[in-house]
């Protein structure tokens, strides 16, 4: 993975990518999203303050819960 930019050219902050890195599922299930889904989980990546605020959320990614669970509302 690389930490840096993904595939759309979208800059995956540090505490995402290594949250992301920790979690396989995760990534897997964030790679498979669209575009706009994908900038709708980075933006709210820049909005989490803790470990265990970014762990729920790759928790959610690698279950795919994301947008199930009203992650963004």
């Amino acid at each position: 993975m690389n930490a840096k930019k993904f595939s759309s050219g979208q800059d995956i902050p540090l505490g995402l990518s290594m949250a992301m890195a920790q979690n396989p599922l995760a990534y897997d299930y964030f790679s498979k999203l669209t575009s706009q889904q994908r900038q709708d989980i980075i933006d709210s990546s820049k909005k989490v303050r803790s470990r265990a605020q970014m762990r729920e959320l790759t928790d959610r990614l690698a279950h795919g819960e994301v947008y199930d669970k009203g992650f963004f509302s």
